[in-house]
């Protein structure tokens, strides 16, 4: 009698979504695409209408595919809004040391992006940087962190790399509820706005260092702005988070 540990089978649904999954994946089918009606695919790959309908909600939610009523099944593109929700509630586990967690990683990331947003940046980008600096208000408010956040979102754009935006975004939730903890800060508007200024000249001059060290100083400024806050309202801006 063998001692060892039996496999779990694994199911007919799963081997559904993992051939879906692959065809998405290698691009076989594309964005937009619409996928054969239920009765061809289950002819293709062989498998049971129950099989196929599993399988297919498993890849709707992960957000490859999108079931549309009188459309069919529709190759999507996943939402980064659900890692990021899914970060959150990770974190949130963590309570008063989260900021601590995202700051680090928050630190890590930027700082690197800025360097090669100044190295990959185009005359478009720059354009795009100017403006979200000019949209960001002028008074510490909720729009003001979503100005601030979306600034730092377009850098991640002028990096040119795909994956930075994405890792970026996946925190951006989380980030707008910090930087609203930290708006009513007094003079906490006008220290953002220098820091964004002296990155955005840096990464325009083409200056990876520079771009990289004005990030850091700014990832500094912010941790201690995120301390001001939480000293002046004891756990209370923590506990939001």
């Amino acid at each position: 009698m063998s001692l060892e540990p039996t496999q779990p089978r694994e199911r007919v649904s799963d081997r559904v979504a993992s051939r879906l999954q692959a065809l998405i994946l290698s691009r076989s089918v594309s964005h937009g695409d619409r996928l054969p009606s239920e009765r061809e695919l289950c002819e293709l790959l062989g498998v049971s209408r129950t099989a196929l309908r599993e399988g297919v909600r498993s890849l709707v939610a992960k957000g490859l595919l999108e079931v549309r009523q009188g459309g069919g099944t529709v190759v999507t593109t996943p939402d980064v809004r659900a890692a990021s929700e899914l970060l959150t509630i990770v974190l949130r586990v963590h309570g008063d040391a989260v900021f601590d967690h995202v700051h680090d990683v928050r630190r890590l990331l930027e700082v690197e992006i800025a360097g090669v947003a100044a190295r990959n940046r185009t005359a478009r980008d720059i354009e795009l940087l100017e403006a979200s600096v000019a949209e960001i208000p002028n008074q510490g408010d909720s729009d003001w962190a979503v100005a601030d956040v979306h600034f730092h979102a377009t850098l991640a754009d002028a990096s040119h790399n795909p994956l930075y935006p994405v890792l970026l975004a996946s925190m951006a939730e989380m980030l707008t509820e910090l930087r609203t903890a930290v708006a009513a800060l007094p003079g906490r508007v006008e220290l953002a706005m220098y820091h964004h200024r002296a990155v955005l000249d840096a990464v325009t001059a083409g200056d990876a260092t520079a771009a990289r060290r004005a990030m850091r100083e700014h990832m500094e400024e912010a941790a201690t702005s995120f301390r001001r806050a939480r000293l002046m309202h004891g756990l209370e801006a923590t506990e939001r988070i």
